[in-house]
């Protein structure tokens, strides 16, 4: 059975320095000739390792080790202090400094710089990278955790603060469009206690650079967040004729996911073309994917945004590839997440 690639990836040094069997070996390169990554890693080695083997070095002494001893020993004793005393200027012009690295040890570490950097950083930023995912992930699940709490106190049924027709879930400027906001049914669960520890850093995900968590004394004096950045995740539009029941739902809805990607920062409506199948959210990587959880308290990480029901776009109601922020849903099972 074929190794996994990121098994394979960690494997890529000890194949150019000759530290695998012949099994191995040949599981590493055939590996790395389908993955252009791991290829591309593959030759970046061994450039760099060409260039350390280019390093003329002369063979150890015999006791190399010794030596190496002696002189930690003798760099790791207490230093006396000696009372100073002032030199001369004629004095101070005959003191020169002398080089403690030749050309070629500072050859050979520059390789080793260029070789940690080349390798082991980019796995540095992918490891941040998807600890910033889980994190989502991790305030997303605990967000349907609270939904499901506010279920078994209200019959089954979702947050739900009346219906406003014709309201916005944008804010809008235009005359006689009410203002409806669809964090206020996020909010409910922070205010009646439903998030644990009453934390408002659940609602906020790390990989949004400005992204901050409502700090108050007191949440229940409030009745939604300060501000869009106290909420990075877009989630189901709550203002329909009647209350979202669970049971009632489709188990493949999802309730809330990563920030829609067709709505900027201040919330400003998108032009995007129909033939546009699907865009991830923002949030990770430039479009990566997004971490999404359904009605049912199931969820994770997705490439595409194509989730929901029958493959329903969950960022999308139906088709529309225009928003002004007073579209809903077009059947039950369609689901429409937004800020």
């Amino acid at each position: 059975m074929r190794e996994d690639p990121q098994t394979i990836e960690s494997r890529l040094l000890d194949l150019h320095l000759d530290r695998l069997d012949s099994d191995q070996a040949r599981e590493v390169e055939e590996t790395v000739a389908e993955s252009p990554e791991l290829a591309s890693q593959s030759r970046a080695l061994r450039t760099l390792l060409g260039l350390l083997d280019a390093v003329d070095v002369p063979e150890p002494s015999a006791n190399l080790a010794d030596a190496v001893m002696a002189r930690i020993d003798e760099h790791t004793k207490p230093l006396p202090f000696k009372e100073m005393t002032p030199v001369s200027a004629e004095e101070g012009r005959g003191i020169s400094g002398k080089s403690v690295l030749s050309l070629r040890e500072l050859i050979a570490i520059a390789a080793c710089i260029t070789l940690f950097v080349g390798v082991f950083v980019p796995g540095y930023q992918k490891a941040r990278n998807i600890a910033k995912r889980n994190a989502c992930r991790y305030g997303l699940q605990t967000v349907s955790r609270g939904y499901s709490a506010y279920a078994q106190q209200s019959q089954g049924y979702l947050p739900w603060l009346g219906y406003m027709p014709n309201a916005s879930w944008l804010p809008t400027r235009t005359p006689n469009v009410p203002r409806y906001s669809n964090t206020r049914t996020l909010y409910v669960l922070l205010r009646q206690g439903l998030i644990p520890n009453d934390d408002p850093r659940v609602f906020i995900c790390p990989s949004i650079p400005d992204a901050r968590p409502m700090l108050a004394k007191n949440y229940r004096r409030f009745d939604d967040f300060a501000e869009p950045a106290n909420v990075n995740y877009s989630s189901m539009l709550m203002n329909v004729a009647k209350a979202w029941r669970v049971e009632k739902m489709d188990p493949q809805m999802v309730i809330g996911a990563d920030a829609n990607p067709r709505f900027d920062g201040r919330g400003g409506g998108h032009r995007i073309s129909p033939y546009d199948e699907a865009g991830n959210s923002l949030a990770h990587e430039n479009g990566a994917g997004q971490n999404a959880v359904y009605v049912g308290g199931a969820g994770g990480w997705f490439t595409h945004p194509t989730i929901g029901v029958d493959r329903d776009d969950i960022y999308r109601a139906g088709r529309l590839s225009h928003y002004t922020g007073v579209e809903r849903p077009f059947a039950d099972t369609d689901t429409l997440l937004v800020p």
